[in-house]
């Protein structure tokens, strides 16, 4: 039985380009449906491993372990999974000076079609700056690339976490809000 052709979005692709001229070889992640074609494209290639974590708590501890092995490591989250890594995200940082990045898919930013979402977007950037973990938000996918590599360079050179936030164009819809009439468009 042949399973149905799907379409990569954009930034997905752009992704997996972005992290591969990185050099990265781990992706630790908590898939998120705002992200799906990018773990699928994560999962279905063999230069990167991915792996998956139970919940975000886990990430930090992987993409640690993979940076005092020597590898290049990346974690990708929802960001309300910040709430979840925060005490290891600081307690790697503060304590040890190491440099993790991250990407976050922004659930709560401004048009967010679910209620539930919204205090997302009222903690992230909040405990992003407690932490002093210098962040960016993306919301074209041309961006994604140049900015993988910085994010990259920023953290080597600081030894300190940095962030890329995801929203707007570098973000899907989930197939459950496609019908859902907005005023918002992602």
């Amino acid at each position: 039985m042949n399973k149905p052709v799907q379409e990569t979005a954009e930034y997905a692709r752009l992704l997996l380009e972005g992290l591969n001229e990185a050099g990265v070889s781990l992706v630790a992640a908590v898939p998120d449906s705002h992200m799906s074609g990018a773990h699928r494209l994560l999962r279905e290639q063999n230069t990167i491993r991915y792996v998956l974590a139970s919940n975000e708590l886990d990430l930090p501890g992987i993409c640690a372990g993979a940076y005092f092995g020597g590898k290049k490591a990346l974690m990708i989250m929802e960001n309300s999974g910040l709430r979840q890594a925060c005490e290891p995200i600081s307690r790697y940082a503060f304590t040890h000076h190491v440099p993790l990045v991250m990407i976050m898919s922004y659930c709560g930013d401004f048009g967010e079609r679910n209620w539930w979402a919204i205090n997302h977007g009222q903690t992230m950037e909040p405990i992003l700056n407690a932490l002093r973990i210098p962040f960016r938000v993306l919301n074209d996918p041309k961006e994604i690339k140049p900015n993988i590599g910085r994010a990259f360079m920023h953290a080597d050179s600081s030894q300190w976490p940095v962030a890329l936030v995801f929203t707007g164009n570098c973000l899907e819809v989930p197939a459950y809000l496609r019908k859902t009439p907005s005023h918002a468009t992602n």
